[in-house]
């Protein structure tokens, strides 16, 4: 009998330990450390659509992750996709998101002030920061518990 509860107590243990690992893989900073306020305020954000948030959200949860991401000139993020949708916001510099269309590689630029939604769950995309670079914010939803946010993926068939 106390062999059982000894294991059910090293499962739990190891249950729990799992749990905060996979909450705990990206760093998060000290809120002492931010300044209060907008970081990004009436931002136009295109091809906002709700199904890849309806999709991420389960069981009336969804894991939100808030990103600042700095992109020097001309810098481009590798290929990759997310376990769910992305919104993103440029409050600097020029941003142009990458993707593929119909086996053909297609590029939109958002300058500071707009963004866009990418829906994720394996869309395959890059950004690329215009000449003076780029400052975005970055919401992740993704699936509770998913190990990352971020998916490393190859070039989609029709872009390099």
């Amino acid at each position: 009998m106390r062999i059982r509860w000894f294991l059910a107590g090293a499962a739990a243990g190891v249950a729990l330990g799992a749990g905060t690992a996979i909450a705990t893989h990206v760093p998060q900073l000290d809120p002492n450390t931010v300044p209060v306020g907008f970081f990004a305020t009436h931002n136009d954000v295109a091809n906002f659509q709700i199904h890849p948030i309806a999709r991420a959200v389960r069981h009336h949860r969804a894991d939100v992750m808030v990103a600042h991401t700095h992109l020097g000139p001309n810098e481009a993020t590798p290929w990759h996709t997310h376990p769910g949708p992305a919104i993103v916001t440029v409050v600097s510099g020029s941003l142009s998101y990458q993707d593929a269309h119909g086996h053909r590689c297609r590029t939109v630029t958002y300058q500071a002030g707009h963004g866009f939604m990418d829906r994720g769950f394996g869309h395959v995309h890059r950004g690329i920061a215009g000449p003076d670079g780029a400052h975005f914010y970055t919401t992740y939803v993704v699936p509770s518990g998913s190990p990352t946010h971020i998916i490393p993926a190859g070039p989609p068939r029709g872009c390099s």
